[in-house]
């Protein structure tokens, strides 16, 4: 198992990573994933139960170009597969198997409950699934709660942003009996409501998404120095103590 400054990673293709999570549904226990990039890694090694929390997931897919750069400077293969990509599968996936499907959504982001649930109506007819708003926080309101024990989705997608989503599903999978698999994704349900737009595939062909995201983000400046720059300096550093 790859491992990029203490945080391991799986070596699952996209296919294999889909036909592991069937396994999980057609299982009784619960499992969930969680979908590393270079701002979740440097924040880990700031703190420790949140290294606990992404080393103890069922899978973990490496979302950022940054960790297949990582990981040839260390000797290691690493198979990129985005918390977006994988989403809308898992979604088609759902679909397929009738599952149910709850979205734990940031009350303040981008996309409102109402538009999430207008783009996924339009997109997975058949899809069964309901969207839930919530504060960036590790537990639900016991009103949301309930509603969530009584729609008994099997399928979990945390929509709260790193390291909230994680925790919330950390700190209560084993306190929701119908979930089999739960994932955090971020910003997944903006590219689907459009209110934020993927970067260009020649952008994500050379693994500078970053650059889409200053062009159009420039606020967003100090934090792509972190995912870049001071991540890379991370790895470099990693490496000569390591020699």
């Amino acid at each position: 198992m790859p491992n990029i400054l203490g945080i391991n990673l799986s070596n699952f293709d996209e296919k294999s990573a889909l036909k592991k999570v069937e396994e999980y549904l057609n299982g009784n226990s619960a499992h969930y994933a969680v979908t590393p990039n270079p701002e979740i890694i440097l924040y880990a090694l700031k703190n420790e139960s949140y290294t606990n929390i992404l080393n103890k997931a069922d899978l973990s897919f490496a979302d950022g170009f940054g960790l297949k750069i990582a990981g040839r400077l260390f000797g290691e293969k690493i198979i990129r597969i985005t918390g977006s990509d994988f989403s809308l599968k898992l979604l088609e996936l759902a679909q397929s198997r009738g599952e149910k499907v709850l979205i734990i959504n940031w009350n303040e982001g981008l996309s409102k409950t109402n538009e999430i649930t207008k783009a996924l109506t339009k997109k997975y007819p058949q899809l069964r699934f309901l969207v839930i708003d919530t504060t960036r926080n590790s537990v639900l309101s016991p009103e949301k709660q309930i509603g969530l024990l009584n729609f008994s989705p099997t399928i979990i997608f945390s929509a709260l942003g790193s390291p909230y989503q994680e925790e919330i599903i950390y700190y209560n999978l084993n306190n929701w009996p119908s979930v089999k698999f739960a994932i955090g994704v971020g910003g997944t349900f903006d590219f689907l409501t459009k209110k934020a737009k993927r970067a260009p595939k020649l952008f994500c062909y050379l693994g500078i998404e970053w650059l889409w995201r200053l062009i159009i983000q420039p606020k967003r400046i100090g934090r792509i120095y972190k995912a870049t720059c001071v991540f890379m300096f991370k790895i470099i550093a990693e490496m000569i103590k390591n020699k």
